[in-house]
C-alpha cells in the first residue's frame, strides 16, 4: 500500500496534467500551462516516492521488467520537468511524456510478472541486469517520441496542418527531449556493454553472441546519431531513421534472440 497508493496519484496526475496541457496548448492559456507543469510536478513527486519505497524499503527490490520500465517513465518525467522551469514552452513535450509514464506505472501495478530479486546475482550481474533494462526503456520511449517527430515533420513539409498536429507540441521541443533520452539511454547502455564484457565469463558458451553483437551495432547507431547531432547538427528525417533503426536493433538484441534461443533452440541465455 505504501507503494501502490503513490504510483496510482502519480498516474492520476500525470493525466490531468496532460489533459490541462492539452488546453493550455489550445487556448494560448499561460496560466493553464503553469497549473499543468505544477500538477505534472507533483505527481513526479509521488512517483519518485514510489521508486523510493520500492528501492530502499525493506527487503531486495523486484527488478523484473515493470518496476524498471516505471523507473524510465521517472526518468523521462525528469528531464521534461528540469529542462521545462527556465523555458516553459517546452512542456509542451509532456503532451507525449506524461500519458507514457502514467502507462508505465499502470504497467507496474497491474501486469503480471514473476518478481526478479538482485540479492540472487553478483553484484556485476545485477550492474548489467539493471542497466540493460533501463537502457531499453528510455530508447524505446525514444522510439516513441521519434514517431512523432516523423509523424509532425511529415504533414509539415505538405502544408497539411489538420487540428491532430496542431495540437501536438511543436517538432523543435520533441527533439529536445528525444535527444535527451537517447543520450541517457546511450550512456545506460555502454554502461550496460562495459559490465557484461567485465562480469559475464564466456558469451559464447551461454549463447550470447548474437545479443551483444545487436547490442555493439545499436551502441554503434546511437553513437553515430549523437555524434552527428554535436557535429552537424542532424535532426528530422535523419535523426527518425536512425533512432527507430537502433530501437529495431535493440528490440532484436533484447527479444529477437531470447525467442530464437528458447523457442526454436530449446537453450537459455543463463
Amino acid at each position: 500500500m505504501i507503494h501502490d497508493l503513490p504510483l496510482v496519484l502519480a498516474a492520476a496526475l500525470y493525466m490531468v496534467s496532460a489533459a490541462l496541457l492539452y488546453y493550455s496548448i489550445g487556448n494560448r492559456s499561460e496560466s493553464m500551462l503553469n497549473r499543468a507543469f505544477q500538477v505534472a510536478v507533483a505527481g513526479g513527486v509521488l512517483h519518485f516516492v514510489a521508486q523510493v519505497t520500492h528501492w530502499l524499503g525493506d527487503g531486495p527490490p523486484d527488478v523484473s521488467i515493470a518496476p524498471l520500465l516505471s523507473l524510465c517513465a521517472l526518468v523521462c518525467i525528469f528531464l521534461l520537468i528540469t529542462s521545462s522551469i527556465s523555458q516553459r514552452k517546452l512542456f509542451a513535450a509532456g503532451l507525449i511524456a506524461l500519458p507514457i509514464a502514467a502507462a508505465a506505472i499502470l504497467a507496474e501495478l497491474f501486469m503480471p510478472h514473476e518478481p526478479f530479486e538482485l540479492s540472487t546475482m553478483s553484484t556485476g550481474i545485477a550492474v548489467h541486469l539493471v542497466s540493460s533494462i533501463l537502457a531499453f526503456g528510455l530508447l524505446s520511449m525514444a522510439g516513441i517520441y521519434a514517431f512523432f517527430v516523423f509523424f509532425i515533420d511529415h504533414f509539415l513539409r505538405r502544408h497539411h496542418l489538420n487540428p491532430l498536429v496542431r495540437s501536438l507540441p511543436p517538432l523543435e521541443v520533441l527533439e529536445g527531449l528525444l535527444f535527451k533520452l537517447i543520450t541517457a539511454g546511450f550512456i545506460l547502455l555502454t554502461i550496460s556493454l562495459a559490465s557484461g564484457i567485465m562480469f559475464i565469463n564466456d558469451i559464447f558458451a551461454q549463447h550470447l553472441v548474437h545479443k551483444t553483437i545487436l547490442s555493439i551495432l545499436t551502441w554503434l547507431v546511437f553513437g553515430v546519431l549523437l555524434f552527428g547531432r554535436w557535429r552537424y547538427g542532424w535532426r528530422g528525417s535523419t535523426a527518425v531513421r536512425l533512432t527507430l533503426a537502433g530501437v529495431v536493433l535493440l528490440v532484436l538484441a533484447y527479444f529477437g534472440t531470447k525467442a530464437v534461443l528458447e523457442v526454436i533452440l530449446g537453450r537459455s541465455w543463463q
